[in-house]
């Protein structure tokens, strides 16, 4: 791997709270110039997509503050300090959508927005699911079929980009194992 190609000079916090870190860095460029870099780290995430037996998913929509409209996306929430990515998985998922799932399978990770953001999110399949009473009451539960969704992603509905990319890797997945377990 190549070593950073900007010398940083200088690195000092900007702004921080519970969920957000904000950094500036006085930088030497790659092209020898001075500048500034600036980055947000908001933490390590998950994103969820739950699949029943007959390959309908849980889909959420709520409130995208930043955006000021409502949006849909799959399960989704930030890393506890003292949790791994499937014990905030599961969490996240009984939290928003009411569901509980036997059978977890890691998709991987991605780094949504690599220029400016640190922001990892660790991606999950949940099957063999089983409704809870609990979620959050407000966050709407949209239950629909995965092939639904993946136009969802396709069509421009959903744009959350980790829900869009669980989306897409769940359903190469499913496609490939031909056979949901529940």
């Amino acid at each position: 791997m190549k070593k950073n190609p900007y010398k940083i000079l200088s690195s000092k916090v900007v702004y921080k709270n519970p969920w957000i870190e904000v950094r500036e860095d006085e930088v030497i460029r790659p092209d020898g110039k001075k500048g500034i870099f600036g980055t947000v780290d908001i933490g390590e995430g998950v994103t969820i997509l739950a699949v029943n037996k007959n390959k309908e998913v849980y889909l959420i929509k709520e409130f995208y503050y930043a955006l000021g409209e409502y949006g849909i996306q799959t399960p989704s929430g930030g890393i506890e300090k003292d949790e791994t990515p499937l014990q905030a998985a599961k969490k996240e998922l009984l939290e928003e959508a009411g569901v509980v799932a036997k059978k977890w399978i890691p998709l991987g990770f991605i780094n949504a927005l690599t220029a400016t953001v640190k922001s990892p999110q660790h991606l999950f399949l949940a099957l063999d699911l089983e409704m809870q009473a609990q979620k959050e009451k407000e966050i709407e539960v949209i239950k629909t079929t995965l092939e639904k969704a993946y136009k969802m992603v396709i069509d421009g509905e959903i744009t959350y980009a980790p829900s869009c990319v669980t989306i897409l890797k769940a359903r190469d997945y499913l496609n490939k194992h031909s056979q949901i377990t529940q």
